[in-house]
């Protein structure tokens, strides 16, 4: 599994997103930042001059989804002129739905709305009570 990440111009966002999930990639942070992709933007009278970009984080199952998403990101971010931004991949060791309980590329699956599971189908500790909650929360701060 992978994270990627890429920072882009906020004006390829919608293409970047359409496409991802055109390729059933759906799953995803998006996030606005603001940097600089080279040295120079702090000029002599102190003043920053930084770009404002998104960053996108989206964990992937394996290579075949890696490469069709950088694709993605790539052909529609891609402008030939500086500025257009960067993207990197890290290993991921492990990825769990909190809700579910389920792990890596189980937990990474979107099942279609008639396939999704009632709550009551999951196991009672998944099914925690707000008082449980409360009572289990403050016996661990305090």
């Amino acid at each position: 599994m992978y994270l990627l990440t890429a920072v882009i111009n906020k004006v390829c966002l919608n293409d970047v997103l359409s496409d991802l999930k055109a390729e059933g990639i759906e799953g995803l942070t998006v996030s606005d930042v603001s940097g600089k992709g080279g040295f120079g933007f702090i000029h002599d009278n102190g003043e920053t001059d930084l770009d404002k970009n998104i960053k996108l984080d989206i964990v992937l199952s394996g290579d075949k989804y890696k490469e069709l998403a950088k694709e993605i990101i790539r052909s529609n971010a891609r402008d030939l002129h500086t500025g257009s931004g960067k993207m990197w991949v890290t290993q991921v060791l492990e990825v769990e739905r909190i809700r579910t309980g389920e792990i890596n590329e189980s937990a990474l699956k979107h099942p279609k709305l008639s396939d999704k599971k009632e709550i009551s189908q999951f196991p009672p500790l998944l099914r925690t009570d707000r008082a449980t909650f409360t009572a289990i929360s403050s016996s661990i701060n305090n």
